[in-house]
């Protein structure tokens, strides 16, 4: 009988939300987060280049799990950016990143945000999914 059992070790550092939630505030407008754009590539986006191609889907499960602990939203769009950034457009073809990248698009969306404001990637991924629900 086993009186412990240990948890799983997160592929993800202790801050990864933190980390999310800049990397969504400085992607919705760069110039007005105040965010020192030098710290976005080392911090956000670099440590994970290596890990995301080993394990592609349990790398986008967990960060499913990292965008279900967001409260205000940006860490969303920031784990979105994450997606685009390591994956580029073949995460359109990843059912895996679709949730992820979906939640982004909404996020802006939702705060009102015209279709224009969305990248490239997003507003073919808006396309695909309006054609889909169709």
């Amino acid at each position: 009988m086993r009186w412990f059992t240990r948890a799983k070790a997160s592929r993800f550092p202790s801050d990864m939300l933190r980390r999310m939630d800049l990397l969504g505030r400085y992607q919705l407008g760069s110039h007005a987060s105040g965010i020192d754009g030098e710290e976005i590539w080392p911090h956000c986006i670099a440590p994970f280049a290596q890990v995301s191609n080993a394990d592609r889907d349990g790398f986008l499960r967990d960060l499913r799990a990292v965008a279900a602990e967001d409260q205000g939203g940006f860490a969303t769009l920031g784990v979105a950016c994450l997606v685009w950034e390591l994956y580029g457009g073949e995460a359109l073809t990843v059912p895996a990143a679709l949730p992820l990248i979906d939640a982004g698009i909404d996020f802006k969306l939702a705060r009102g945000l015209p279709t224009a404001s969305l990248t490239g990637y997003e507003m073919k991924r808006l396309i695909q999914r309006d054609a889909d629900a169709h």
